[in-house]
């Protein structure tokens, strides 16, 4: 049960990541971008999905790991196409709309990437370390 407490935790401290950098991107594109309103539709609407597209994939190897191996592989297999055709619908539809912000929604959907990557990797020193170690050196 521990490890479930956990991982409700990376997932919060996470999404409020999201939502605080795709703030920082909101507030930017308003400078940039015009008319704004259509940007920060654009980052709502990709950081909804972004996030729901990670909840999905807790979801889904949560109970794969339940599952022979088999059966697993064809559920996360089907679960990946879910989402992968929920992003492209996404999209198509951000680019379609006057209303939405294709490059906000795009940011904001990405960011999700970008922000998991700095907080586990880019925040461990052994990465770092590993990278600039020569291979003689081992």
């Amino acid at each position: 049960m521990a490890e479930m407490e956990d991982i409700s935790i990376t997932q919060k401290s996470i999404a409020k990541r999201v939502f605080l950098a795709n703030s920082l991107v909101a507030l930017l594109g308003m400078w940039v971008f015009h008319p704004p309103l259509a940007f920060l539709t654009g980052v709502f609407f990709g950081t909804a999905v972004s996030l729901l597209n990670f909840r999905l994939l807790y979801l889904t190897i949560q109970r794969a790991v339940t599952m022979h191996p088999e059966r697993a592989r064809k559920y996360t297999v089907s679960r990946y196409m879910i989402r992968y055709v929920l992003t492209t619908l996404v999209i198509l539809i951000s680019i379609r709309s006057p209303d939405i912000h294709a490059l906000g929604t795009i940011i904001a959907m990405v960011m999700i990437k970008i922000v998991i990557l700095q907080r586990d990797l880019l925040n461990d020193k052994r990465y770092f370390k590993n990278i600039f170690t020569r291979k003689e050196e081992k």
